[in-house]
Parts: structure tokens; C-alpha cells; sequence
């Protein structure tokens, strides 16, 4: 073999070689998840860390973006991650219309659009979405609620501190609520939005109390607000304790600190607890599924469950001990 012969061989496997790490470093490139959150906030944290964990066994990375509740952000912050050309994007939005924009962004270039616990049901982009079913979780508490007015005679007034009116959690607590207490004819129900906000919640209670004093019991579609009611119920000499005479029903959703500390004392009734590991978890698991080009369901319902003061210290270790 000549030595012109014996070169052509060398450069010929040395590119084949070259050749065979750009392939594999092609098809070793890792996944990216952009992940769009409305806010950070107690349970929203608990999501987002299971969505990590799981990204984290899958092998993928997790570009995090948060909005700090302002919709024109967000819409930017996922056109961004668009630009970047994530794999998958899980979006928990703060406004739909506002982001819708930019998610249509995101379907025309073929990235697969998760959203998580809060649904976008008028979205013409979102490829699946993974939450609580807030009707049922709204249905329960009211449910508990409903059991112990129901001795009552009279007119029963109950307060309803409703969530943000822009927000599909918010609406369907509420629904679930109402039809729950429409089994008792008697009851009248006052209902005042808080857009989650637990100094607005403080003060609806307040104004709620000077006008309608004899109110006997409060449904927050958040518990983060029960402290709040607290407070108020505390000033008035009205924060009677589960079992006590002029005690005051108060249940809630979400599963946070505050409704855990307030049903254990008694203040509170009762909470429905959010499945926020399993919903972080099946956030990652429906991307995935979408990015190897697989089908998957379009409604995915994690359900809550109502823990009463009476059960909720013996389940603690199985409620928290996950989120």
C-alpha cells in the first residue's frame, strides 16, 4: 500500500469517527422543559419542586420562568422560552387571553403545551391539561359544610370568600360550592371575590360581620385566607373552637400550613388537601409522552380530598409527608 493510499485510509476513519461523535452527541442532547408559573407561593412551590424531582429522574432540565402574577410577563417569558426552543412547556397561567398569543407561538413551532392545576379551557393551543378537579374540591367542602348547618332553623347566612374571578380554579370552587349548599333551602349565601389576596380577605370578613352579624359559617377557596378569618373572628369574640356553642363552620381548599395549623386547632372545620406531588409528577410524565410523539388524554384530573378535624393529625404523614 502506497503511502497516499495509507493517508486516505487515516482521514477516512478518523471522519467517520468524527462523523459518529456528532450523531451521538445529536442524539444524546438533553430534553428542556420550560416551565411558566404565574407566582411562587406555598403550594404552587410544593408543584414546581415535584415537577423538578420528576424532570430531574427523567434526565431532563427544567428552565423555570416566573411572573410574579403579571400576564404581559408571562406572555413574554414563554415567547422566550419558544426562541429557545424548549421540548415541552408547562404553563399554570395567570390570564389566558393574555398568553394566549404567545402559546400559539409555541404550537406553531411544534412545542407540545402542558398546562398544570389551573385549566385553560378556551385555549386553542394547550396539548393536555394535569389539576385538581376544583368543582368536586369545592363540592366537598361545601358538602361537610352543608352537614353541619343543616340542624339550623331559619335563615343561615354563609360567607363565601371567592378566588380571582380571571382564575378557572377560582370559578369552579365556587360552582362546586353553591351546588353543595343548595341542598339546604334556607341557607343564603354571600358571596365577595379576594383575587386571593388574604388582606382583601380580612377585610371582606370584616365588612362582611358589620353588616351580617349573625353569619354562621365561611368557605375560603383558598385556606391561606383562614388565619385572616381568624383574626377577624378573634377581634369580634366569635373564634369559637370545633364543639364549642356559637362556634362559626369554616372549611377551605388548597391543603397549605395555615388550613393544616387552623383544622388541628379547631378554628377550621375542615380542608380539602390538593394531590400537588401527583400533579407535579403527571405534569412531567404527559410532556415526556408528547415529545417521543405519543398520544395522551386532553383532561387529566388529579382529586382532592377532605380532611376533617377530627381525621386530619392521623393522615398528616400521608398528606405532607408527600408535598
Amino acid at each position: 500500500m502506497n503511502i497516499k493510499k495509507r493517508i486516505s485510509g487515516v482521514l477516512f476513519v478518523v471522519a467517520t469517527l468524527l462523523l459518529s461523535s456528532v450523531s451521538t452527541s445529536a442524539l444524546a442532547k438533553k430534553i428542556r422543559i420550560g416551565l411558566a408559573v404565574d407566582q411562587l407561593f406555598e403550594s404552587r412551590v410544593a408543584e414546581n419542586n415535584a415537577i423538578k424531582v420528576a424532570a430531574e429522574k427523567l434526565g431532563f432540565e427544567v428552565i423555570e420562568v416566573v411572573a410574579d402574577g403579571d400576564a404581559q410577563t408571562q406572555n413574554a417569558q414563554i415567547q422566550s422560552l419558544v426562541v429557545q426552543r424548549v421540548d415541552a412547556i408547562l404553563v399554570c397561567a395567570v390570564d389566558q387571553n393574555t398568553i394566549e398569543r404567545a402559546l400559539m407561538r409555541a404550537k406553531r413551532a411544534r412545542i407540545p403545551v402542558i398546562a398544570y392545576d389551573r385549566a385553560l379551557p378556551d385555549s386553542r393551543t394547550v396539548a393536555a391539561f394535569v389539576g385538581p378537579d376544583s368543582i368536586s374540591d369545592g363540592f366537598e367542602a361545601g358538602k361537610y359544610m352543608a352537614e353541619q348547618l343543616k340542624g339550623i332553623e331559619g335563615k343561615v347566612q354563609v360567607l363565601e370568600l371567592l378566588g380571582a374571578l380571571n382564575d378557572q380554579n377560582g370559578i369552579d370552587r365556587s360552582k362546586g360550592f353553591n351546588k353543595a349548599l343548595n341542598a339546604l333551602p334556607n341557607v343564603e349565601i354571600i358571596s365577595v371575590p379576594t383575587d386571593w389576596d388574604s388582606a382583601k380577605a380580612l377585610a371582606a370578613t370584616e365588612n362582611a360581620f358589620q353588616a351580617n352579624p349573625n353569619i354562621k359559617a365561611i368557605f375560603a377557596a383558598t385556606d391561606t385566607q383562614i388565619p385572616a378569618i381568624e383574626t377577624v373572628l378573634s377581634n369580634l369574640n366569635k373564634a369559637h373552637k370545633v364543639g364549642q356553642d356559637g362556634h362559626i363552620v369554616v372549611t377551605g381548599v388548597n391543603g397549605s400550613n395555615d388550613g393544616y395549623a387552623a383544622t388541628v386547632s379547631g378554628f377550621a372545620d375542615g380542608i380539602v388537601v390538593m394531590d400537588l406531588t401527583n400533579i407535579g409528577e403527571k405534569s412531567v410524565q404527559l410532556a415526556a409522552a408528547l415529545i417521543r410523539g405519543e398520544s395522551v388524554g386532553k383532561h387529566n384530573v388529579v382529586p382532592g380530598q377532605f380532611y376533617s378535624h377530627d381525621n386530619i393529625v392521623e393522615n398528616k404523614a400521608d398528606i405532607w409527608g408527600a408535598n
